[in-house]
């Protein structure tokens, strides 16, 4: 229970998160809301491991683990947040969220590659339907009204959701490889050795040419935006740690899935005039949450006939 709980408090946070950064975006950059959010992650993660009472969690990292945990700090942390900010920037929350959830697809094939996981006809399904999703919200692009203020830039919002889905898929199995089943506080810790891995490739990018003259001239009313969002996602990813450590990914995944319903609705108090919110969306999102729940379903778990059971046990590979 405490595990879905977190999960949900995952989900809604990084909601929120998306809805701050879409407003964010209006006026600074990708690059801007990327930068200046990284900074909060190690305090937040030390703090939230401080009060755990574990710090000696990190003397029980092996090697290995901690390669992982930094490896998913900046593959999570900095590229597929640089690519999700940018999506947004470009398309909006709505239109980029069913697009993010390829992000499953990811999970499972490379769970399929390094963990041993299977294929089955729940999954198959799960998957379509997650496909599904981006293939009826490309329509809206022609069809649903807009606002006025907002034309979206397709090409490079479906891009930069794509790599970000991609970035994002990988985590949950660098995550589950590093914490090897260590506990929540292995994933605390962890968590702070990746926002720092993260923290330290800021740094140096902040050397490159004209970088650190950018992040200067950020506006003040995008910094705002900005910093509120630092905050709430390094806060979703304290639950989104938590709760993979405590319950199985298919667990967590379907619920934190629900951060792309939760979206729509802080996307209408924040942002009414800078998104699509047109039927296709909403049918969109739908197909690719429900996507998400087959996807995570088991056989025993659903009321089918017991003639399903033969098919229904079918393994690949």
């Amino acid at each position: 229970m405490l595990g879905a709980i977190l999960a949900l408090l995952s989900a809604t946070t990084f909601a929120i998160t998306n809805a701050a950064v879409r407003r964010g975006v209006l006026s600074g950059t990708a690059v801007q809301a990327t930068t200046l959010s990284i900074p909060a992650g190690a305090p937040l993660f030390f703090g939230a491991l401080l009060l755990s009472g574990s710090l000696s969690a990190f003397g029980r990292l092996p090697k290995a683990s901690l390669i992982a945990f930094g490896i998913t700090g900046v593959s999570h942390f900095i590229i597929g947040r640089y690519a999700n900010y940018r999506a947004i920037g470009a398309i909006g929350t709505n239109l980029a969220g069913p697009v993010m959830q390829f992000n499953l697809v990811v999970s499972l094939t490379l769970a399929i590659l390094f963990l041993g996981e299977t294929l089955t006809p729940l999954r198959i399904l799960g998957i379509l339907l997650i496909f599904c999703g981006p293939a009826v919200v490309t329509r809206e692009s022609a069809r649903a009204a807009r606002p006025a203020t907002f034309t979206p830039r397709m090409t490079e919002g479906y891009s930069f959701a794509a790599l970000a889905a991609l970035c994002y898929g990988a985590t949950p199995v660098l995550l589950r490889y590093a914490g090897g089943g260590r506990g929540l506080e292995a994933a605390l810790a962890g968590g702070v050795v990746s926002a720092t891995s993260a923290s330290v490739a800021v740094i140096l990018l902040l050397l490159w040419p004209g970088h650190w003259r950018d992040i200067r001239g950020v506006n003040a009313g995008a910094a705002r935006w900005f910093l509120f969002s630092a905050v709430m996602v390094y806060v979703s990813q304290i639950f989104y740690f938590m709760a993979i450590a405590l319950v199985p990914v298919t667990i967590v995944a379907p619920i934190s899935a629900l951060s792309n319903i939760m979206r729509i609705h802080f996307s209408r108090w924040l942002n009414p005039q800078h998104e699509v919110f047109g039927a296709e969306v909403m049918v969109a999102t739908g197909l690719s949450f429900l996507g998400v729940l087959v996807l995570s379903a088991s056989a025993e778990s659903l009321p089918l006939p017991a003639s399903w059971a033969a098919f229904l046990a079918w393994r690949w590979p």
